[in-house]
């Protein structure tokens, strides 16, 4: 028996469990598409303060393959939950004993008469 001798009722039964298995199998997947969230995304979600993002950032831009690979590494500690939270330092310590060479930016300020921080290019002017 073919398809097409079917009854209309029976066909429509036949296309809508083909139809709930589908959306089954959609579903499915998009769940384990969230379990296998980037890495990037979820180290992103438990930085505390702009200076991680920052660290992070600027290890993508000057070592992007060397980030890549610390970045996994600490979302698999955050997925264990042995860290909760990144800060600056954090961020910039883990990345250095991950291979990332990165330094925070030094910024030399000088205070003139009157409390004003100001660069040294205005200081001497």
């Amino acid at each position: 028996m073919s398809e097409e001798d079917l009854p209309p009722t029976l066909k429509m039964k036949l296309y809508s469990r083909i139809l709930r298995k589908i959306s089954e199998a959609k579903r499915e997947e998009e769940l384990r598409k969230k379990e296998q969230e980037s890495p990037r995304k979820i180290v992103e979600q438990v930085l505390a303060d702009s200076k991680a993002r920052e660290f992070l950032d600027r290890a993508f831009r000057e070592y992007p393959e060397a980030t890549e690979y610390a970045v996994s590494v600490i979302a698999q500690l955050v997925k264990r939950g042995i860290i909760k939270e990144i800060d600056g330092v954090l961020m910039l310590e883990l990345l250095n004993r991950l291979g990332v060479p990165i330094r925070p930016e030094m910024k030399i300020r000088f205070v003139k008469r009157g409390g004003k921080e100001v660069d040294l290019k205005e200081y001497l002017e």
